[in-house]
């Protein structure tokens, strides 16, 4: 799903995804997504899908709006745009046009070391690990109703060793307030982001600079998570696996 990032010096303050055919932005609380500063016009600008393209149009803002750097009324979006409204960034994202292969990739099996540590810590949530990320189509474990996602930090630096994935969007970062506190020297304030919906867990990769691993393999965009998956980020590796929620 396309969606649009609100950041503030580089930390993220929100996720809008763009189901619908147009989302608001500005100050007042009517907007679907709400920038509230001074120099933020009422209703500023807004995002506008058209046969399946996106484009950001201003609506008549006092200070403007401005695309990679362009002051522009109406342009079309493409995936990694920097909308610039005030001293705020709106970054759009779009990975549906990414290149996604025919069938599932063999991924290495992990180290037999992890493969333990993991089992020993949580022997009732019956992990399958190096079980391979799902193809198009093809329904992957983390969709199993009633499951809840966690991740299990196995090296690396982190403020925890374990994290449950409980919210619609999770932060990997050093940032203030990220899920997943990376705490090494220089970490990116966001990695990456963890979004659930409909029972899929994916994660999406923040920047082009920040790579992100499943079971060794680069994930070009963003990827559906799957019980056992071992995720690397910044350094930081982790597995994902699923549990029922404690009654």
């Amino acid at each position: 799903m396309p969606q649009i990032v609100l950041k503030f010096h580089d930390e993220i303050l929100k996720v809008v995804e763009l189901d619908k055919p147009l989302v608001t932005i500005g100050r007042k609380a009517k907007n679907d997504l709400v920038i509230d500063n001074l120099v933020v016009s009422s209703y500023h600008a807004q995002v506008v899908q058209e046969q399946g393209m996106f484009f950001i149009e201003d609506r008549g803002s006092t200070n403007g709006t401005f695309l990679n750097d362009r002051k522009i009324e109406r342009l079309q979006l493409k995936n990694g745009d920097e909308i610039k409204i005030g001293k705020h960034v709106v970054v759009f994202q779009d990975f549906t046009g990414s290149a996604e292969p025919s069938a599932p990739p063999s991924f290495a099996e992990p180290r037999p070391e992890a493969s333990d540590q993991i089992r020993t810590a949580f022997d009732e949530t019956e992990i399958t690990l190096g079980q391979p990320a799902a193809a198009p189509g093809i329904d992957s474990s983390a969709q199993v109703s009633g499951k809840e996602g966690s991740l299990l930090v196995v090296s690396g630096q982190t403020d925890k060793n374990q994290y449950g994935l409980v919210d619609k969007i999770s932060i990997i970062g050093s940032q203030k307030g990220a899920t997943v506190k990376l705490t090494k020297w220089l970490s990116p304030k966001v990695a990456a982001l963890i979004t659930h919906r409909d029972g899929v867990y994916t994660i999406s990769v923040a920047d082009a600079k920040n790579k992100i691993l499943i079971n060794g393999i680069p994930v070009p965009g963003r990827a559906d998570l799957s019980d056992g998956d071992l995720v690397e980020v910044a350094g930081v590796k982790m597995y994902f696996y699923l549990t029922r929620p404690s009654s």
